[in-house]
């Protein structure tokens, strides 16, 4: 009976951590009659979009956006942004994350004004992080005679989805297909792209999956030393030898 409990409570875990990291993926916030919506994470200089939802209990409302941070460099709109009047929503404010590696933080000040002349204000706070992207890309072909619609392009990097792509493909044509994955700064290593398409008609031009490194630091940086090393090696040797021939010359005095 013990055993069974301990196992009830690890799969308990476990689901409230896969529910956790699916969480992660969308910043979902409600305070009062308030909803906020958007993404939790987002590429460098990448547009995204924020919906605020409030209920109907108001005769009208105002929102304001305003957006802090440390190094906002290339953010948009840096000002406040203002709606005002307000009868039906959801409202949707568009923002240009920055073009460097930083959090952002969405302040949504909603006032509402009843038809009593009573005013309520809410104030919700979401957290965006911004990170490095790195653009993951498929070449697809269709030999057929027909035009193919909704083709899902899935890209896995290391055995793990990373997102996918829709789209159109006309008869007898190619699709260079791009797809910006928020990678972050990526460690140093081989990493392997594999693509799956959900239509047998269409076929990847290069091949279903194919590798890409990156390496930290100066590659070179070896070689670099090896080449000091050498030098350093040969003026060594240099002396050593100019020394010996210099004593082997040397006079030899007799008593």
């Amino acid at each position: 009976m013990r055993t069974l409990i301990v196992s009830l409570i690890i799969i308990a875990l476990i689901a409230g951590s896969v529910l956790a990291v699916g969480a992660n993926a969308t910043n979902q916030t409600t305070t009062g009659p308030v909803t906020v919506t958007g993404p939790s994470t987002v590429a460098i200089s990448s547009n995204f979009s924020y919906s605020i939802n409030v209920q109907q209990i108001f005769k009208n409302y105002s929102i304001t956006m305003i957006i802090s941070g440390y190094n906002l460099t290339g953010a948009s709109p840096i000002s406040p942004t203002y709606r005002t009047d307000i009868r039906a929503g959801p409202t949707v404010f568009n923002v240009t994350a920055p073009s460097v590696e930083t959090t952002m933080r969405l302040l949504f000040q909603v006032t509402g004004y009843m038809t009593n002349g009573q005013t309520f204000v809410y104030n919700t706070t979401s957290k965006v992080t911004v990170k490095q992207y790195t653009t993951l890309k498929a070449t697809i072909n269709n030999t057929s005679d027909f035009n193919l619609t909704a083709i899902n392009v899935t890209f896995n990097v290391n055995g793990k989805y990373v997102g996918s792509e829709l789209v159109n493909v006309s008869s007898h044509a190619t699709k260079n297909v791009s797809y910006d994955w928020v990678s972050g700064e990526l460690p140093t290593g081989v990493y392997t792209v594999s693509i799956i398409l959900n239509n047998s008609i269409a076929n990847l031009q290069n091949g279903n999956s194919y590798t890409f490194q990156i390496q930290s630091g100066n590659p070179y940086a070896i070689y670099i030393y090896i080449g000091i090393v050498a030098f350093f090696a040969i003026i060594i040797a240099v002396l050593f030898i100019a020394s010996y021939y210099a004593r082997k010359r040397r006079p030899k005095w007799k008593k």
